[in-house]
């Protein structure tokens, strides 16, 4: 049942995001601002990035039984939807779940960012971003009993998530990270 919600979720989303970027090629300006947004197609972007990163939390807290099998799944629906896509997505189904998971963070935590780049008052995405690193160490090793006090592996992969610490733990990164909407600027 989740499964299929999401699917139409994500659908309608890529969906109406083809339809602003085909509309801001052409030079048009997006005058429908659905769902209360001023954001445009950032809005839109950012909708999907959420709900990929909630995919992917959603199959970490499965029950050990059902684990595998939610976490293939997250990854089949976190994996069609890229910010920006990897340069060889076949290589990319052929790596191990814990490289492919770490890809898709990686992947979320960038497009979040991008999010606040756009918008520097978007402070939605950020709250998201600090809950990506809070979920990071979980997401590298869901049998892990630190959670966010833990902290992720220093893998290769790891300087491709923006704000995240290996060498602290995980609340820690995602405290810096909120910090920069209480900042004396904002």
């Amino acid at each position: 049942m989740y499964e299929k919600h999401t699917t139409a979720a994500l659908n309608s989303y890529s969906a109406a995001l083809a339809q602003v970027k085909k509309i801001e090629e052409d030079g048009g300006t997006i005058v429908d601002q659905s769902g209360g947004s001023s954001h445009g197609r950032t809005e839109i972007e950012y909708r999907i990035l959420a709900l990929r990163l909630k995919c992917l939390i959603a199959s970490a807290v499965r029950d050990e039984r059902e684990f595998d099998q939610a976490e293939e799944e997250s990854l089949r629906l976190s994996g069609c939807h890229w910010f920006r896509e990897p340069e060889d997505l076949n290589a990319w189904k052929q790596q191990g779940v814990r490289d492919r998971v770490w890809s898709v963070l990686a992947d979320i935590v960038a497009g979040l960012a991008q999010c606040r780049i756009e918008h520097p008052f978007f402070h939605r995405s950020v709250y998201r971003h600090a809950q990506a690193l809070m979920w990071a160490p979980v997401l590298w090793d869901p049998t892990s009993a630190e959670g966010s006090h833990g902290s992720a592996a220093p893998t290769s992969n790891s300087c491709l998530i923006a704000g995240l610490t290996t060498s602290a733990p995980a609340c820690q990164s995602a405290e810096n990270v909120i910090c920069g909407l209480f900042d004396k600027k904002r």
